[in-house]
């Protein structure tokens, strides 16, 4: 695929041509491709317009106009091996043609003719020219290896082995610069400077993922995303900063300076890929806070996100290195306390064994024996939790308890101060957390112990399962690409996705902004955003289980697939503005467009600068001065700053323009006139309605408590009322005090607060019982021992 201009050029399986204008996506041309010329590589030839140069499979090549879908020259001269790469050097006509025996050849494409020949080990797979005026080539081949060329003297410059991990795809030059970036299939670039007097590049910045397909992934906080992938590799990265990425290391049975140290190879020394993490941020700062489980591994790592770097233990209990018994026997559950002290591992053999994260030292073992104290302590060394793997484990909130899960459905609630067995449940179902399972999931209260909800439609294998952050949703993903969404409050099913690959993975981050997700054989992670997060409004409606998106193509000629959900066909949902007539009503905007309404003063106040730049002042040239009886003084201003404020008040009251607002509320004569001046006012910014009561005339204000005392009659906007009562009442404190006998005005305007006073306690008489009884039941349900 190359963009060329405005032309997007693409070879597709069928070895055909399919041109698309990119302005309006409209497809030119669609040339058909033939079996025996497989196109491998495709290359613009500088000055030539509207032609494309292609490499096949059997070493030919031809020129095709991609706007006439012709073919321009069909080149006689083969080459003895597959093209695997052409690209075009800074000389007009001159084209390097890299194949797949190893041989990079120089080839002017007009005379038809070889200028050169260089060769390597292994495939060619990308060819770069420097362009700031020296001449040098960079060829790259399968195995990561980078060579370095000097054309002018057509000799080897140098080679750079094992710079990536996989073939290097693409050799770009920074036009100019002695900088060229390598990317490669290892899902890594990085960028190099050429700078040296022996003409070699020299690393300058990486960037690089995982290599291999993603394992897990957990938040760790709001933005900070941990992963691990088949590569071996646990990494750090960041929702807000996407250039902020770090790589903790890849696990060993020790460090790399004791392996080299002992000359042991580095993959002798490597553990196997890290499938589940389990992390906690409440001692971060003090010690290791993940841990890793390895496939088909018994040991355990511990990992520290605040030194970015393994960490110093490894946890395995003594029973699997003595006992021939336990030879077979892998972690297959891991658990982080809370509070981050203790560390918590499953087996396959049914053992469930409690660590110390700090010191590494083990601490007891969850036995399901009931006999005497000094019995259970001696056969807690070799007891066993459950009678078949360990499948799932998990601390409660507080710390106090800890759940294990076995193969076979079982379900078991322990103490964790006496590792004492508190209750037991038997399910019909298998229990999984980390490998994919039957078709029906149950929740379970732990409280209560009992089953509280049971979905059966999350799909015929259901490979990962998370709650939201608040605890609202549970999502499950499935093997049929879905991801659905399920209200635990009612059990409905409330969204679907669906996705190219099965997701294998899923975690929220704790405010519930982010989603992240893993899919099978993907290398990266993906991140979604909660519309219901930042929307002002979301449909969140109930579906039919049986519900199932499909695919749909916007652009068919391009194949573009975008998932698509026809909204057209579902009745409109309106959120009613009032459930019932007697009931107080909120407006539904958020606190920012109401709550600070009467304290905008003292914001910009309190946000000024403590001491405003000031402009030295300088004296006068010239000094005035009046005669005295003793001689003379110099002149001082008086001050009429008083008298000058009173004049420019004066005028600006002839010359004072009403505002918009203030135009309409003075031109309304029914009560549904004033009901609309009051939602032209709610619609303002927070600034524009402090601005329009600054500017109210007190003639005016009369009209504008009418029009508040109406809307309290309708019981609805019930926090603006009291936002724009409060500030109205601060800033024209002075007109609503003044007492006047006999004035119209005055009396109008008290006789309109005495009925918005009244109006007031009506509603807050029945509004205040209700608070003050909910906050009361709130407060008690959050300190009561349940």
């Amino acid at each position: 695929m190359k963009i060329l201009g405005d032309y997007l050029v693409i070879i597709d399986t069928a070895n055909g041509i399919r041109v698309f204008n990119i302005p309006d996506g409209q497809k030119l041309l669609h040339m058909e491709g033939s079996k025996e010329f497989q196109v491998t590589a495709m290359v613009h030839p500088s000055t030539y317009l509207y032609k494309i140069l292609l490499g096949s499979s059997i070493g030919t090549m031809r020129l095709v106009n991609f706007r006439t879908g012709r073919i321009v020259h069909e080149f006689s001269r083969g080459f003895d091996s597959a093209i695997t790469v052409i690209e075009q050097s800074p000389a007009v006509d001159v084209m390097a043609i890299g194949l797949a025996n190893g041989q990079i050849i120089l080839h002017n494409v007009r005379v038809d003719e070889t200028v050169c020949k260089f060769r390597h080990e292994r495939a060619i797979s990308a060819v770069g020219f420097r362009n700031d005026g020296k001449p040098l080539m960079t060829t790259a081949d399968v195995g990561g290896d980078i060579v370095v060329w000097n054309l002018e003297k057509r000799q080897l410059v140098g080679k750079i082995i094992d710079v990536h991990h996989a073939a290097v795809t693409e050799l770009y030059f920074m036009p100019g610069e002695p900088i060229m970036v390598s990317a490669s299939a290892d899902n890594s670039l990085r960028t190099w400077v050429l700078d040296g007097g022996d003409d070699m590049p020299r690393q300058l910045i990486i960037l690089e993922g995982h290599a291999e397909g993603v394992t897990a992934v957990q938040f760790n906080g709001k933005y900070e995303v941990l992963s691990s992938g088949l590569d071996g590799s646990v990494r750090k990265h960041m929702v807000n900063v996407e250039t902020m990425r770090q790589k903790l290391g890849t696990a060993g049975t020790m460090s790399r300076a004791q392996a080299k140290k002992k000359h042991i190879p580095v993959d002798v020394i490597r553990l196997e890929p890290v499938i589940d993490i389990a992390l906690g941020w409440s001692r971060e700062a003090a010690w290791d806070n993940v841990l890793c489980r390895h496939k088909d591994t018994l040991v355990v790592t511990t990992w520290t996100t605040r030194k970015n770097a393994q960490g110093t233990h490894k946890l395995v209990h003594k029973r699997f290195l003595t006992s021939d018994t336990f030879s077979g026997a892998i972690a297959t559950a891991i658990a982080l306390s809370p509070c981050g002290n203790f560390a918590f591992i499953g087996y396959s053999t049914g053992h469930v064994d409690q660590f110390n994260v700090q010191s590494g030292l083990f601490l007891k073992t969850f036995s399901k024996s009931t006999d005497s104290a000094e019995e259970s302590s001696e056969k807690s060394k070799i007891g066993k939790a459950h009678d078949s793997k360990i499948t799932t484990l998990s601390v409660n909130a507080r710390g106090s308890e800890l759940i294990t899960g076995c193969v076979k459905g079982s379900l078991k609630f322990w103490q964790l101060r006496t590792g004492k067995l508190l209750a037991t449940m038997r399910t019909r179902l298998r229990i999984e957390r980390s490998a994919p399972c039957t078709s029906n999931i149950v929740v379970i209260d732990i409280l209560c112990r009992r089953v509280v909800r049971t979905f059966d439609a999350v799909g015929r294998s259901v490979n990962a399962v998370t709650f939201s952050s608040d605890g609202r949703w549970l999502l499950t993903a499935d093997d049929k690409k879905f991801i659905r969404v399920w209200e635990l409050a009612t059990s409905q099913l409330i969204d679907v996705m669906l996705f190219d690959k099965p997701c294998i993975g899923m975690s929220f981050n704790s405010t519930g902004e982010y989603l992240s997700t893993v899919h099978k054989d993907e290398k990266a992670i993906f991140i979604w955003v909660n519309k219901k997060m930042y929307a002002s409004h979301v449909n969140i409606q109930a579906l039919p289980l049986d519900y199932e998106p499909v695919w749909n193509s916007c652009v068919p000629e391009i194949g573009v697939n975008t998932f698509v959900i026809d909204d057209e066909s579902d009745e409109e949902w309106e959120v009613p503005k009032q459930i019932d007539a007697s009931l107080v009503t909120y407006s539904g905007l958020a606190p920012s467009r109401w709550a600070n309404l009467p304290y905008l003063e003292l914001i910009k106040e309190r946000n000024k600068p403590d001491q405003p730049v000031r402009k030295a002042k300088q004296a006068p040239f010239f000094l005035s001065a009046v005669p005295t009886l003793e001689g003379f003084e110099f002149d001082v201003p008086q001050d009429n700053s008083e008298e000058n404020r009173k004049i420019l008040q004066a005028k600006r009251s002839l010359l004072e323009i009403e505002s918009s607002f203030s135009s309409s509320l003075r031109a309304t004569q029914t009560v549904e006139d004033l009901l609309n001046v009051f939602n032209s006012l709610k619609n303002m910014s927070l600034s524009a309605i402090d601005f329009q009561l600054k500017t109210l005339p007190e003639d005016l204000l009369p009209k504008f408590f009418r029009m508040l005392t109406e809307v309290l009659k309708t019981r609805q906007n019930f926090e603006l009322v009291q936002a724009y009562m409060a500030t109205a009442m601060k800033i024209h404190r002075c007109a609503l005090w003044r007492r006047e006998s006999g004035d119209e005005k005055v009396d109008e305007l008290t006789a309109v607060l005495e009925e918005l006073s009244i109006e007031e306690d009506r509603i807050w008489s029945d509004y205040d019982e209700v608070m003050v009884q909910n906050t009361a039941v709130a407060q008690w349900v959050k300190n009561a021992l349940l």
